[in-house]
């Protein structure tokens, strides 16, 4: 059975988030961003559809925190 720990942290503007993933046997921290498109039309979300096909970086890795939330990160173990 996995023994795992998870933080999940999400920005200040509720559309992204941060995991953070801890697995007892490993050394290793996986961390994942995730970000919502549903304020974006259907244009912009082609947009980076044609993008990612193409190759091209559309990854947005900036997360505004509050400062409560930055301290559940620091000190996540």
């Amino acid at each position: 059975m996995e023994n795992r720990k998870q933080l999940i942290v999400k920005c200040s503007d509720n559309c992204s988030c941060l995991s953070v993933d801890k697995w007892d046997d490993e050394k290793e921290y996986v961390v994942t961003t995730y970000k919502s498109y549903a304020t974006k039309g259907w244009k912009s979300k082609l947009s980076d559809i044609w993008k990612i096909i193409k190759g091209d970086n559309v990854v947005d890795t900036e997360l505004i925190l509050f400062e409560e939330d930055f301290n559940k990160l620091r000190n996540f173990k």
